[in-house]
């Protein structure tokens, strides 16, 4: 198989591998960047490309770096994890740690 080239496959293809790294279907990615499930289904079948905001609201969702989805960053670990080994936990173990880090932040904001 070769490598994706044109920056539409290269997101078609990162796009696809990033939801599957997070065990996520295509639904659930849909629900949690509020986007029609159809939208993700086009998106990796390369049949539509995505505004600024579907893929800024697609790496909100991943929670990777739009560069890396879009192709202008190659390493996804450098790029997006907050700590080593992030990549093992499911979807719902990064959320409950993004609510926690966000508690913290309400509550530094507040102080």
């Amino acid at each position: 198989m070769s490598s994706p080239s044109s920056p539409g496959e290269i997101f078609a293809t990162r796009l696809a591998e990033v939801r599957e790294l997070r065990r996520l279907n295509q639904s659930e990615l849909a629900r949690k960047a509020g986007l029609q499930p159809s939208a993700i289904a086009h998106f990796e079948g390369k049949r539509r490309k995505p505004s600024f905001a579907n893929i800024l609201a697609l790496a909100n969702a991943l929670g990777v770096s739009s560069d890396y989805l879009i192709g202008k960053a190659d390493n996804i670990q450098g790029a997006t994890t907050a700590f080593r080994n992030e990549e093992k936990l499911t979807a719902n173990d990064r959320d409950f740690i993004q609510s926690i880090i966000n508690a913290r932040i309400q509550k530094t904001e507040e102080e």
